[in-house]
């Protein structure tokens, strides 16, 4: 199975015992805190465990569990997301899940929740492991996840062409009238490939939930001088920005000898002083206000923004 620098390493006990080293090794370093368990016989750096991302967690629980079944799995739901790179919001599910045409496909466990679909969806393979395809992986997501999840999904998942919006609708047909379809629905009718981060994407779905004005995405801005700078969120009405991180996308500074750290910072100063004389205001958050419903709503009402319809509700 390949590996990906980008991801904490698994260390399994049984490729120790295979390359002629103590397999109590392991064991020692984890109580010693040099490693973390991922299960019963797999292992990865504790350092890299403390600063890994929920999917990046969830993948190492994929990998092992896999590594120890008889039998390749078709993983599904957010097990594939993670091969596939879909990112998940939120805490990662505790077993791995996957995917079978008839009950008669294995139990679930500790460590396995199984999903009997019919017909089994097309399966895709990435690093020899058979998920299901992208368009159904985002679909599952969206059918079993909050709104929050599923849009940030679909938003990543045609951002970054693993999908068209034509796969989706024929997807999301598939499994009308079934439970979470309609969610589903509500999700590929407004996910957008021009959300270019999770966290614009977890924004405009807050948004929805809220029921505020939803803004152009990714408006750029020219005077006189030509390209201003590049925004998350524009209320048009409201003649607000909206950023994410809280930094506009400026253009970069010309190739003049302007990289010194306090001439970029001269140069963005400029560019928000011509920005600002085009808006009315420009309103700034960070994950931790984007995660919160009721102190997102507050933020964005401070700023003149202000629900004009009820709150998406699924």
């Amino acid at each position: 199975m390949a590996t990906d620098e980008r991801h904490p390493q698994l260390i399994l006990v049984r490729d120790l015992a295979a390359l002629g080293r103590d397999p109590r090794g392991a064991q020692r370093a984890s109580r010693s805190a040099a490693l973390t368990r991922v299960r019963r016989g797999a292992y990865t750096d504790a350092r890299a465990w403390v600063t890994a991302t929920n999917s990046e967690r969830h993948r190492l629980l994929v990998l092992s569990t896999v590594a120890g079944m008889r039998t390749a799995p078709v993983l599904s739901h957010e097990s594939a997301a993670v091969i596939l790179g879909i990112p998940l919001i939120g805490p990662p599910p505790k077993k791995v899940h996957v995917a079978a045409e008839s009950a008669g496909g294995g139990r679930s466990s500790a460590y396995i929740q199984r999903h009997v679909i019919r017909p089994m969806p097309h399966i895709t393979l990435v690093d020899g492991l058979a998920v299901t395809s992208a368009a159904r992986t985002v679909i599952e997501l969206a059918r079993t996840r909050p709104f929050i999840s599923g849009l940030v999904a679909a938003d990543y998942a045609l951002r970054v062409g693993l999908v068209t919006r034509a796969d989706l609708d024929v997807t999301v047909d598939a499994v009308a009238g079934q439970r979470g379809g309609r969610r589903a629905r509500a999700v590929i009718d407004r996910a957008d490939p021009r959300a270019e981060s999770v966290g614009e994407s977890l924004s405009r779905a807050q948004m929805y939930l809220l029921g505020v004005p939803i803004p152009e995405l990714q408006q750029e801005f020219y005077d006189a001088d030509g390209f201003i700078g590049r925004t998350d969120f524009w209320w048009i009405e409201q003649r607000k920005v909206g950023e994410f991180d809280g930094r506009v996308k400026y253009q970069p500074p010309e190739r003049s000898g302007a990289s010194a750290p306090e001439k970029v910072v001269w140069h963005e100063k400029r560019r928000e002083d011509r920005l600002r004389r085009q808006i009315e205001g420009v309103v700034r958050w960070v994950w931790a206000e984007a995660l919160n419903t009721s102190r997102f709503g507050r933020l964005l009402a401070s700023a003149g923004i202000h629900p004009v319809r009820p709150g998406l509700r699924l």
